[in-house]
Order: structure tokens, then C-alpha cells, then sequence
């Protein structure tokens, strides 16, 4: 599924980053991606199920929060998406849960222009559903380079995670030091472009037991940010990536912090 996934991102992205006279329209962007990754299906939209949390207007392209809200009656969730129509790829990042603690996934985006932004989540039973937002942003994917790529690529893989909530019942922010160079970014010392290296899967599990799996591409923003639901039951939450350059990157962490 993961290379299914990566060749059809990467075809729409061929196509996007084409001569204005062959690009897509960012409205024929979705049709394909429906057709490519859903066999077609058209989804319902039912907020009680899934939701989008996203800005109308961003203040930093590169960094734009996004969260697919899962809703009272999303418990049966088993798959996500994020779609940005108007971005080189535009499919952003595939979640898989395992367990309904995960709840409300969040994380920070770059946006290449004014675009549709989808969140989309798939039941137990296969039925699909969608929420929508527009977002004015624009240059996120091409910003020049910016900051130390040098202390970036030393710390790279460093994770820090945040244990928040009281009860059963927390939510987790794990950030990870990566670069995540879209290869779209231009270096204005070299006047060239960056190539691309960025964190493409993270498996989270509690106690052992896999609780998420996110496929991810070049539109998540620099030192990726995801913030997800956990069981505060659990003794240790782990934390598995590996970046597009195939390096491995693994932590360990205490569902709850030390009293």
C-alpha cells in the first residue's frame, strides 16, 4: 500500500510541478486522488465523525496546524488521510489506528497556494467520510532554506515527547528533529536546490501493541510535530520513524511523567 501510495503522490506531483500549459488544476487534483487511493467512493461528510481543525488564513506557510478531529461517533476510524489539493503532493499523510484512544491526530503542514484541505477517515465496516477546509497560504513547499541545516543534520532523529492529561485518558506531542527538505526548498547560498530528505513513517506503540502508524511526505513542516490520543494506562510509549534516506530513528518513553 505504502508504494501504491508514493507512486500516485508522485505522479500528481509531476503534474502540479509541470509547465503551466500541462499542470493540474488544484480542482482535478482530488478527482484523481478519489479515483487512485479510494476506487472512486464518494465520501460523506458528517462532522460527529470527522472533522478538520485548520486556519482560513495561515501565518507561516511552512508551518501551518492541521487536525483530523475524530468525533463522538468515529470510534470504528481505522484509517486517515490529509489531502492539500494545491500542494506538489498533495497527499500528505495516511494514519492507521489501532486503538480509539488516538482520537484528535494533529501536526504542522507547509501549503504551496490557496487550497482545499481534506481530511479523511475510513470505518471498520469501509465507509468513508470527509471534511473540508480552505486555506489562504501560499510558498510553504518552496520557501528558501532557512536556519542551521548543519545543527539540524547533527541532532537529526533527536525525539522529544510531551505526556498531557490526567486520568486514563492523555494525549502525547512528539516532535522529532529532521530537516524535511521538500526538494522544492532553494539554497541561496549554493542557487541550488535542496534535495529531498524527509521523515516518511513514525510507528507509535504502547506497552508493545501498535497503537499508530502514519505514512508521511514533503508537505509535513520541519522537526515533524504529531500530536495523538494514548491510554495514561500504558507503561511506555515507543517510538519508531525512518526518514526517505532509509535512517532509523527509535525512542522510548514513560506514558506518564515522572511525579
Amino acid at each position: 500500500m505504502r508504494a501504491a501510495l508514493l507512486v500516485t503522490t508522485f505522479s500528481a506531483a509531476c503534474a502540479l510541478c509541470a509547465p503551466a500549459a500541462h499542470a493540474l488544476d488544484a480542482d482535478e487534483v482530488w478527482p484523481r486522488l478519489q479515483q487512485a487511493h479510494f476506487a472512486g467512493r464518494t465520501p460523506v461528510a458528517d462532522a460527529q465523525v470527522v472533522d478538520l481543525d485548520a486556519p482560513d488564513r495561515a501565518e507561516d506557510a511552512a508551518i501551518v496546524p492541521m487536525a483530523i478531529v475524530i468525533g463522538p461517533e468515529g470510534g470504528s476510524i481505522r484509517r486517515a488521510w490529509l489531502v492539500i489539493d494545491g500542494n506538489p503532493s498533495p497527499m500528505a499523510a495516511r494514519f492507521t489506528l489501532h486503538r480509539e484512544a488516538v482520537g484528535r491526530i494533529e501536526t504542522r503542514v507547509r501549503i504551496e497556494r490557496y487550497t482545499t484541505v481534506r481530511a479523511l477517515a475510513e470505518t471498520a465496516d469501509g465507509r468513508l467520510f470527509m471534511a473540508t477546509r480552505f486555506v489562504k497560504a501560499a510558498g510553504g513547499c518552496s520557501a528558501p532554506l532557512g536556519g542551521n541545516d548543519e545543527e539540524a543534520q547533527r541532532d537529526i532523529g533527536r525525539m522529544m515527547l510531551r505526556s498531557i492529561g490526567q486520568g486514563d485518558h492523555g494525549e502525547a506531542e512528539l516532535r522529532i528533529r529532521h530537516p524535511n527538505h521538500s526538494g522544492l526548498e532553494f539554497d541561496l547560498d549554493t542557487r541550488g536546490y535542496v534535495a529531498a530528505d524527509y521523515l516518511r513513517t513514525v510507528t507509535v506503540r504502547q506497552d508493545g501493541e501498535l497503537l499508530m502508524e502514519a505514512e508521511l511526505d514533503i508537505a509535513i513542516s520541519r522537526n515533524p510535530y504529531l500530536r495523538f490520543g494514548f491510554s495514561r494506562r500504558a507503561g511506555v510509549l515507543e517510538i519508531d520513524a525512518e526518514d526517505s534516506r532509509e535512517r532509523r530513528f527509535t525512542a522510548r518513553f514513560p506514558a506518564r511523567p515522572a511525579q
